[in-house]
């Protein structure tokens, strides 16, 4: 079986990697960055239909993109760029060659924004980073065979150029560096081990449609931190609460994210946020 990771050099691209080596896959990762399989720009169609013919993929994993919110919001045009516009390059390629492979584009908890317990199907954008990520949804879906994964993780990054949520607070941490976070945004990260082995049991099985891939139980990014700082033993004292402000801050409050259908899909027990953060590597 064979597998491309498009941001093969990234956070999850390259636990997934790592994860499907283990599973007897052959994997080749693509990214801009030189420790990859392929040097991708994902911007030029001929580039990727060349890359793809030669391997003959039976899985392809979309992790690229900008991340960077803040970033994105300011900057509509290239969340567009970077986000859209890989996505209908990706997709069209696939189409064109008539490929029978699964798609699987990573997404966001982003596209959500509510109160109550999100399902897949209770969209609403509040920024413009969720705007592109979904945007880049409605691409990947112009490819039969596509999986879309919404997702928000955290645990040890395996890659050279690029940091996790907690491998930032433990960095800054050890620094002595304030980290000021929010005390009423509230989500349901997961860790990243778990959200690799969820996406390999999904390719497994041909899984296609929108699926949520978060824990069990939701948490305010806030006490998220004070259980992150307590489970690696750092100083509490650098870190500092503030209430989130959407006009100043533009993020969803609320991206709690129902994770039924994957538990009957899967037929797996949901880890808590306490699971993950007990299994939290250093």
């Amino acid at each position: 079986m064979r597998a491309v990771i498009f941001g093969g050099t990234g956070l999850l691209g390259q636990s997934l990697y790592y994860h499907f080596k283990e599973k007897k896959y052959n994997c080749y990762i693509s990214s801009i960055k030189k420790k990859s399989h392929f040097k991708s720009d994902l911007l030029n169609k001929f580039k990727i239909k060349k890359f793809v013919k030669k391997i003959k993929p039976n899985v392809i994993i979309n992790c690229a993109g900008e991340t960077n919110v803040d970033l994105c919001n300011n900057n509509f045009s290239l969340a567009y760029t970077s986000n859209v516009t890989t996505v209908k390059n990706i997709v069209e390629c696939l189409n064109e060659l008539k490929l029978n492979c699964l798609f699987v584009q990573i997404s966001t908890d982003q596209v959500y924004n509510s109160k109550k317990k999100n399902h897949e199907n209770n969209i609403n954008l509040s920024n413009l980073y969720g705007t592109s990520k979904y945007l880049s949804e409605l691409e990947a879906l112009k490819f039969k065979k596509t999986l879309i994964i919404r997702t928000n993780f955290f645990g040890k990054s395996l890659s050279f150029n690029r940091m996790s949520y907690s491998d930032f607070i433990n960095n800054n941490f050890k620094r002595k560096k304030t980290v000021k976070v929010p005390s009423n945004v509230f989500f349901n990260p997961v860790n990243l081990n778990f959200l690799s082995e969820v996406i390999f049991k999904l390719c497994k099985k041909k899984v296609l449609g929108v699926y949520n891939v978060g824990s069990r139980n939701k948490i305010s990014k806030f006490a998220f931190v004070k259980k992150i700082i307590s489970k690696l033993k750092l100083d509490r004292k650098y870190l500092k609460s503030y209430k989130s402000i959407y006009l100043k801050h533009q993020r969803p409050l609320n991206t709690f994210m129902n994770t039924d259908k994957l538990r009957r899909k899967l037929n797996i027990k949901i880890p808590l946020i306490q699971d993950g953060i007990k299994n939290l590597k250093t």
